[in-house]
């Protein structure tokens, strides 16, 4: 049994007072494995750490931030940052976790948002295209990677669906027709923050990471954190 979380904590700056507060919130979370996006390794507790890379397309002025990045309390191997076909960079790392119950295969994800490289960046886009084909890419990953698999991170769909295009809910929902997303059961205002399992996998324990706490504003996301077990 081991604890999984994912959270986009928007950039927060390791030493300053949001990102100080974003840094105790991770270590009281006591997590085994954390997906964390648009963040630094610097917020991150000691432990072994991969990420996606500086190259997502976007001018990087701090050379702390990564979109993705994958924290495991356990030894990390089998590392890889690439996906087929046209996906965008840097928004994905993948690695082999030797957890207690055997070996996971995490997979890190930052999927672009529906704006990406529209209105700022190269501008060379159109609503929701980098997102479709990371997808796409996505996709051929989910099915060719060992099992048991998790899938986390920054999906930027809303589950069950929000007002995005009835098109790219769909293709989300094929990308992950293999999987499990417990993560999708936050009914009343749904996240897009997210884990995925295998179905060899089962979860329980279902806990967000608030966008705010007792001080104020955090990020504009909310997080997860699911416990997760062989299935029966």
């Amino acid at each position: 049994m081991i604890r999984v979380a994912t959270w986009n904590v928007e950039w927060a700056t390791p030493g300053t007072e949001r990102g100080s507060r974003i840094q105790s919130l991770i270590q009281e979370l006591n997590a085994d494995i954390f997906v964390l996006t648009e963040g630094s390794r610097e917020l991150l507790p000691p432990g072994n750490v991969v990420d996606g890379g500086t190259d997502w397309g976007y001018e990087v002025k701090d050379a702390m931030r990564r979109k993705v990045l994958i924290w495991s309390r356990f030894a990390l191997r089998d590392v890889g940052s690439s996906l087929q076909g046209e996906a965008p960079p840097g928004r994905f790392v993948a690695a082999t976790a030797e957890t207690p119950m055997g070996d996971v295969r995490i997979l890190g994800v930052c999927i672009p948002w529906r704006d990406a490289h529209v209105r700022s960046g190269r501008r060379d886009r159109k609503p929701w295209e980098d997102h479709s084909l990371f997808l796409s890419a996505l996709r051929i990953a989910v099915e060719q990677e060992p099992k048991p698999m998790v899938v986390a991170g920054d999906f930027n769909q809303r589950i069950p669906k929000g007002n995005q295009p009835l098109v790219v809910s769909t293709q989300l929902s094929e990308c992950f027709d293999a999987l499990q997303i417990p993560t999708g059961m936050v009914i009343d205002k749904p996240l897009i923050d997210h884990i995925a399992i295998s179905k060899d996998l089962q979860s329980e324990n279902l806990l967000v990471i608030p966008d705010h706490d007792s001080n104020g504003y955090l990020t504009d996301h909310r997080g997860a954190v699911v416990t997760i077990s062989p299935s029966n």
